[in-house]
């Protein structure tokens, strides 16, 4: 591991940051912690009932990395029902959006794997691999399938805590998945500020508005962060696309 002393910095203020109750807020994220790459979603979507996949996926979050810190152990294996793991979750889905029958994932993460395919030319992936080169975090800790459902209690102090951290600073290549949680107005910019980059351009895929990213750039040390809509529902090939052409240029992966 090449960041241990950020990571398990990070690992330990989160820990003391929030009381016992508050453990959903102390979700650190999944994925190689070591990556170039760092996607920052709005929240994970996981059904109001879904009370185990939400204790694997968030209430567990932190201790696993803990064990996994401890133990030293970077193998997983592949998902066999019991043996989730945040630094690869769910190892052997396909390259499928899940119809509950063939293996596949969600459509967030199939669409993240198409972007992973794009920017690194893998030309007919069957799996779900971008958990390799990629870690994920959210803004928000408390999942909700709609935003506008959303629990956003954990936001202000995460954006101080996680988002401020050493360790998400040290990712070259950010992309703010979906927009709406951060401030920007004429007078402030908390994309600029938490993240110490600079706006440089809007683009937009297929010339619409609906297909829109905003470029942002750091010198010292060099960082690209694309902001642009949820990756989910309503995201075009010709947009993953262009981000993915973005961060091949810049030479930062």
């Amino acid at each position: 591991m090449l960041k241990p002393n950020q990571f398990k910095q990070i690992l330990d203020q989160i820990d003391s940051a929030y009381p016992s109750e508050q453990v959903d807020y102390k979700y650190i994220g999944t994925g190689n912690p070591d990556a170039k790459i760092l996607i920052v979603g709005k929240e994970t979507s996981i059904y109001a009932d879904a009370h185990e996949q939400k204790e694997r996926e968030i209430r567990n979050n932190l201790e696993d990395w803990k064990r996994i810190i401890s133990n030293n152990k970077f193998q997983v294996e592949k998902w066999n029902g019991s043996n989730y793991s945040p630094l690869y979750p769910y190892k052997g889905q396909q390259f499928k959006i899940d119809n509950r029958k063939n293996g596949g994932t969600s459509r967030t993460w199939y669409n993240y794997q198409k972007l992973y395919n794009l920017i690194y030319g893998k030309v007919d992936n069957p799996n779900i691999d971008f958990h390799k080169v990629v870690f994920i975090t959210e803004v928000n800790s408390n999942p909700s399938l709609k935003t506008k459902e959303a629990d956003t209690s954990s936001i202000e102090s995460r954006k101080k805590i996680l988002l401020k951290s050493e360790f998400i600073k040290s990712f070259p290549v950010v992309i703010i998945s979906g927009l709406g949680y951060f401030e920007i107005s004429e007078n402030k910019n908390e994309i600029e500020e938490i993240f110490g980059v600079r706006f440089t351009r809007k683009e937009s895929a297929l010339n619409r508005k609906s297909q829109s990213y905003w470029i942002h750039e750091g010198v010292n040390p060099p960082k690209l962060l694309i902001n642009t809509r949820q990756l989910s529902i309503g995201v075009s090939d010709a947009l993953l696309e262009a981000i993915a052409k973005e961060i091949r240029k810049s030479g930062l992966i």
